[in-house]
């Protein structure tokens, strides 16, 4: 059985592995410097040697392996801003506070072909409503009551079509949700799809619900546009590009002081998050 370490530093140092040589260097540069320096001041020979030359190489090695290792979260902090960014492998549902969830324009409750179950959606409604529709549609109706929409004629489903962006939030007795509206939706076979114009412009509007309904709690961001309705970015990119929109909507007026953003374990070996930190220094 693999540990699960042990994989991730395999995968930093394959991401790396010019800088993991360059750090393995340094370390034995300065390592060996440090040793000639303190053995010839204090006249020491009896620790000379292979042996001594082996720790240094060791030290040297477990030096450039943390130096390597790839990782799990980071922090971010939006110039010119108070406001900061965490970025971090997770489960979104454990997250404290405001969870942003991307859904089809019709809003729809029902599990199987118009919601699947395995979507952010479809989660929520099986895990936070018991897969119950009733009181879902209920919140989303009062939520959406004063927005204007276009009836659509569909085999199964809702009937009211909404702009892209419209967002609604909702609670549970444990959760606080902000459905926004992300995903266009084929009548004729349910598919749900999206577009890069469409991701941003649904994040701006997730962000100006966020300023109305937060009340100095965080926001919970997910990668949105990486699952079943997939804008077809690469999931680094796609990440760089959610966060260039929350900047962007926090230099136009702040929405939050905290901002999470929520990877999918499946995510861990096609997002380098210590690439993502260096761009942003």
């Amino acid at each position: 059985m693999k540990v699960k370490w042990f994989d991730s530093l395999v995968l930093g140092i394959s991401r790396h592995p010019v800088k993991f040589f360059a750090q393995w260097f340094l370390g034995f540069s300065v390592a060996w410097t440090l040793w000639d320096a303190v053995t010839s001041l204090l006249a020491i020979t009896q620790y000379s040697g292979g042996r001594s030359l082996g720790f240094m190489i060791v030290g040297s090695l477990i030096f450039a392996a943390v130096r390597a290792y790839p990782p799990s979260s980071i922090k971010l902090k939006v110039p010119g801003s108070n406001t900061k960014i965490s970025i971090a492998f997770g489960d979104l549902f454990e997250r404290d506070g405001y969870i942003a969830i991307p859904v089809n324009e019709f809003f729809d409750s029902e599990l199987g072909d118009p919601v699947s179950p395995h979507s952010l959606h479809g989660m929520v409604i099986e895990r936070h409503f018991g897969g119950h529709p009733a009181a879902f549609d209920q919140l989303i109706a009062n939520e959406l009551i004063a927005i204007s929409n276009v009836a659509v004629e569909r085999a199964r489903g809702k009937c009211a079509q909404y702009p892209i962006g419209t967002s609604a939030c909702i609670g549970t007795n444990t959760h606080k949700f902000i459905l926004f509206a992300l995903c266009n939706t084929d009548i004729a076979d349910f598919k749900a799809s999206s577009t890069i114009p469409n991701l941003v412009l649904a994040l701006q509007c997730l962000c100006t619900k966020a300023r109305k309904v937060l009340g100095g709690r965080k926001l919970i961001v997910p990668l949105a546009g990486s699952g079943l309705s997939g804008v077809g970015l690469q999931p680094d990119k796609l990440l760089q590009l959610i966060l260039l929109v929350l900047a962007d909507e926090t230099k136009k007026s702040q929405f939050a002081l905290d901002v999470e953003v929520i990877l999918h374990h499946d995510k861990y070996d096609d997002i380098d998050l210590g690439v993502i930190q260096g761009l942003w220094r």
